[in-house]
């Protein structure tokens, strides 16, 4: 009975022995059945830009095992610690402010996931999150009128940066399109056919899912306006403005005088007769003038895209007006406006004085000085006076050299008598007929005419009375100015 008892204790120890080395045995071949396990690594690119904030380190802590800590014993090897990887990033990417991030994570591919922390993205629109590797996490993104993103499980390495761009779509909105003028046509997305039209109000409205969303309105008589929508909460609730540009009138005008201007609504600009006038749907008072007639003014209402055609006949103005006129532009010195509105009194008038005294004022200024001669001859024998700028020194001492500025007069030439007045020395002026005028002749020194000899007699006195030209240029041989005073002083 003891033997039997002995040999089974000894039976029993040995089948422990046996079972003792086969556990050994597995757990020498590791959890890949004693190969190396393979490093699985996920490279993503690193995002381009400005580098979103780094956040703080968010571990994934284990469980703490209960009780009091073991004391090694002497006799076993020491354990090599395990090398705990902390220099990993995980950003997260949405583009936009104000998006809010949840990242969670979890330590192997069968635990659930726990949230670690909360973040709100900045101007940047990315955040980076320092994390432990060897471990596995996804972000959740959200904001307010889009639909929330969520990434895909991510297993972060040691020293990796994995990204993750979070693509947020817009929730759909509803459009509020305003159309001026109102009662325009819709068309989407270049459609042949209209979807819709605005109300008499101009207002449209449409749900907008699309990300993108061309819109163009039409109306008979405009120019049709188009915009493109890109799908963002902020949309709905702001309107779309639509303004459509009329297709402008056109107003032709005919009229007596091709050189006539018209002038629409009192602008500064005015266009020849002879073109084409545009003008924008509405009323508009058009004005039409030229040079020595009559203006005329009329008002017109026009439709879009609307031909009208008016005909207009310019009276010639009366002789005085004209005559006022001419002198009005002489004192601006718009010579040619004179010359043209001379004419048209002379057209009226033949032997008109007036006329021919401003014909001969504009050819003198322009140096035609045999012109203005006969215009000053005809304006004198219709009695018209005629007045001429000269220059006359006191006491007759005249020196070439000193230049003829010592004194400025007039002389006023009438149609029987001849007249001076000084600017400077009304002592000399005088007035007398022509039969008190002796003219001696044309002095000249190198060539150059320097005045006119006179002898005046004055209140029974005879007196020199030496007339130089107003500019020394005219007295240059071949410009005749004092020629032509002597042979103007004479009875006409």
């Amino acid at each position: 009975m003891i033997y039997k008892s002995y040999k089974l204790f000894v039976l029993m120890i040995f089948v422990g022995f046996v079972c003792l080395l086969g556990q050994r045995a597995v757990m020498a071949q590791g959890p890949c059945g004693g190969k190396p396990c393979p490093v699985v690594k996920v490279n993503q690119p690193i995002p381009s830009g400005p580098r979103p904030p780094r956040g703080p380190r968010h571990p994934v802590p284990g469980p703490r095992p209960p009780g009091p800590k073991p004391t090694p014993n002497p006799s076993e090897p020491t354990p090599v610690p395990t090398t705990v990887c902390e220099d990993s990033d995980l950003v997260v990417v949405c583009g936009m402010p104000g998006c809010k991030i949840i990242l969670e994570g979890k330590p192997s591919a069968r635990a659930p996931f726990k949230a670690l922390t909360t973040v709100v993205t900045d101007d940047l629109g990315g955040f980076t999150f320092q994390v432990l590797g060897e471990q596995f996490y996804r972000a959740k993104v959200s904001k307010d009128g889009y639909n929330s993103f969520e990434s895909e499980v991510k297993n972060v390495t040691c020293d990796d940066q994995q990204e993750i761009k979070a693509s947020l779509l817009a929730k759909p909105v509803t459009l509020r399109v305003r159309t001026d003028p109102p009662e325009a046509d819709i068309y989407l997305e270049g459609q042949k056919q209209a979807y819709g039209k605005s109300d008499a109000s101009g207002l449209f409205s449409y749900l907008q899912k699309q990300q993108t969303l061309l819109i163009e309105a039409r109306k008979p008589g405009y120019l049709s306006a188009t915009k493109n929508v890109y799908l963002a909460p902020e949309v709905g609730a702001r309107e779309i403005l639509l303004s459509l540009e009329p297709i402008k009138a056109v107003l032709r005008i005919t009229s007596n005088i091709e050189t006539a201007r018209v002038t629409v609504d009192s602008e500064a600009s005015s266009k020849q007769v002879t073109e084409k006038i545009l003008l924008a749907p509405g009323k508009h008072t058009v004005s039409v003038k030229a040079l020595g007639y009559g203006p005329q003014q009329f008002d017109v209402t026009v439709r879009p895209e609307e031909t009208i055609t008016k005909d207009l006949k310019l009276e010639r103005l009366p002789v005085s007006t004209l005559l006022d006129q001419a002198n009005t532009f002489y004192s601006s010195r718009a010579y040619d406006d004179v010359i043209k509105l001379a004419q048209f009194v002379l057209e009226a008038d033949a032997t008109n004085a007036t006329a021919n005294r401003l014909l001969g004022l504009v050819y003198l200024e322009r140096a035609d000085l045999a012109t203005a001669q006969s215009r000053f001859d005809l304006a004198l024998a219709g009695g018209e006076s005629i007045m001429l700028r000269i220059r006359r020194h006191e006491g007759e001492k005249f020196e070439l050299n000193k230049g003829h500025n010592t004194c400025d007069a007039q002389l006023i030439i009438g149609k029987n008598e001849l007249e001076f007045k000084s600017t400077r020395s009304p002592i000399d002026n005088f007035k007398v007929p022509y039969s008190q005028v002796q003219i001696t002749g044309i002095q000249l020194k190198n060539n150059v005419a320097t005045y006119l000899k006179t002898k005046v007699t004055v209140n029974g006195k005879s007196r020199d009375y030496n007339f130089y030209s107003f500019d020394r240029e005219l007295s240059q041989a071949g410009k005749p100015y004092l020629e032509m005073i002597q042979r103007l002083m004479r009875s006409h």
